[in-house]
């Protein structure tokens, strides 16, 4: 039984290559791991990991990495099924996931994060646009391999997986304008959140395009429930037939301050969201929303991770995925 290294020494190849065909793993020609794989069955090969980690100076892992998040992320309906989709990528591969909930310690100085501090991953997959971006040029600083998800820095140069954000809400806003509705709200989160800030460009750029006056918008501190329950509040004010909201977090939340009110839904005010999350199908009232392929933007993260470890000097990627419109009962013909 030969070792790895000894077949790569045979060969002519690093540990490293031959690791990367007895796995599986991507970036190799279809020819050379056809002869790696056959001389390593040949010579009956096996690989010892600690000796691989040696060899590559890597751990053979990614960590998955979510911060301002209330509650565990198994309960999480945006950023868990991201995580299934990674998940199964890594397995395919044959990599470890670890997955870190940042707090705010962490995000003071990426340098004193335990898992940078000890190398305890070969780089990091960031979720959610409230990643300060302070945090993430001190990791791309220290030389991590960073890949963003739902977030995208223009002058920071790190990989990023994001939705069709602007073009999500243009379809969104298409729908309701076609049902007649002329007076909108659009209720967005921060304006320094680049999904935010995407989607509720798309909505202003649907709306001009059909000569209607721009939407009034309304900035929450961040996305949620109880947020779309407090700027619905100052909606009203602006006597809407329409809200439209950047994802189905704020547009449930106010469809509920709405419902409480007395407001019919969707007779007397239509409410469109963002991302399809499960309540927004399961709800007393069905969201039309923009569906998001959850799962695969994982996948697509897994991909482009390994990718830039593969080759860390290749320009910046960034990856996006198509969204769809999904009707549903909380929209009508005005």
């Amino acid at each position: 039984m030969a070792s790895a290294k000894a077949l790569a020494a045979d060969l002519g190849v690093s540990i490293a290559t031959v690791s990367r065909a007895l796995n599986g793993k991507p970036g190799l020609s279809a020819s050379l791991r056809t002869s790696i794989l056959a001389e390593a069955a040949k010579q009956n090969t096996f690989i010892n990991p600690a000796a691989r980690m040696l060899a590559t100076s890597k751990s053979e892992s990614v960590c998955f990495a979510v911060y301002h998040l209330s509650g565990p992320v198994s309960k999480d309906p945006f950023y868990f099924p991201i995580l299934m989709g990674l998940e199964e990528e890594t397995r395919q591969v044959g990599l470890q996931l670890t997955l870190e909930v940042i707090g705010d310690e962490e995000i003071k100085d990426a340098a004193n994060w335990r898992m940078v501090r000890e190398r305890r991953a070969d780089g990091v997959i960031l979720n959610g646009p409230f990643v300060p971006a302070s945090f993430i040029v001190k990791l791309h600083a220290l030389g991590i391999p960073v890949i963003l998800i739902d977030n995208y820095l223009e002058h920071v140069p790190v990989d990023a997986v994001v939705a069709d954000d602007r073009g999500g809400t243009r379809k969104a806003a298409e729908h309701v304008i076609s049902l007649g509705h002329k007076k909108a709200v659009i209720l967005s989160g921060p304006k320094d959140w680049y999904s935010s800030g995407e989607r509720t460009a798309g909505f202003l750029e649907e709306f001009a395009k059909h000569g209607l006056p721009a939407p009034t918008i309304l900035y929450g501190d961040d996305t949620t429930f109880e947020t779309g329950q407090k700027l619905f509040a100052l909606a009203l004010k602006e006597k809407p037939t329409a809200i439209l909201c950047v994802n189905d977090a704020l547009a449930l939340g106010a469809m509920d301050a709405a419902t409480a009110k007395g407001i019919k839904v969707p007779s007397e005010m239509s409410f469109t969201g963002f991302d399809d999350v499960d309540a927004a199908q399961n709800g007393k009232v069905p969201l039309t929303t923009i569906q998001v392929p959850r799962e695969f933007l994982g996948r697509a993260a897994g991909r482009l991770f390994w990718s830039r470890t593969d080759d860390p000097t290749s320009p910046r990627q960034r990856i996006e995925i198509e969204t769809k419109l999904v009707v549903r009962q909380s929209t009508r013909a005005i």
